[in-house]
């Protein structure tokens, strides 16, 4: 069992998927939906396991790490930003509730998305002068 995505226009869709062989052949079956990439880069949410758990047996240590492998657009990294700035915001009403999903990103990776960023903005804007931008 491992995790596939799948890119429909700009986004990236996650599904724990199971390879078999089939004569020759190797063959996947989809066993579920998990969800957009962007909703799961820190993890697999709480409900989703439970929701999966009632059907199969996984391994979600194994997969959040293959999660969290999987590098991310600026526009899944922008959208990621956005739901945890939700999480945290409805957390101030909300005593004792982890602004952060449950786990934590991989090490080096907040270096790792400045630097995707950076390249974002050098594709986005060039510089006609000294510290002016202007969009292309």
């Amino acid at each position: 069992m491992f995790v596939r995505a799948k890119a429909v226009g700009r986004r990236r869709y996650l599904y724990l998927v199971e390879g078999r062989r089939d004569g020759g052949k190797v063959k996947q079956s989809t066993l579920c939906y998990l969800g957009p990439l962007s909703k799961l880069s820190s993890g697999v949410p709480e409900a989703i396991r439970r929701r999966v758990d009632a059907r199969l047996s996984v391994n979600w240590k194994k997969v959040n790490e293959e999660i969290g492998r999987l590098p991310l657009t600026f526009e899944e990294l922008s959208e990621a930003r956005r739901a945890q700035f939700e999480l945290s915001a409805s957390s101030r009403t909300r005593r004792g509730r982890p602004t952060q999903g449950d786990l934590p990103r991989t090490e080096e990776e907040l270096s790792a998305l400045s630097r995707l960023a950076a390249l974002r903005f050098e594709q986005l804007f060039e510089e006609p002068g000294v510290l002016t931008f202007r969009m292309r």
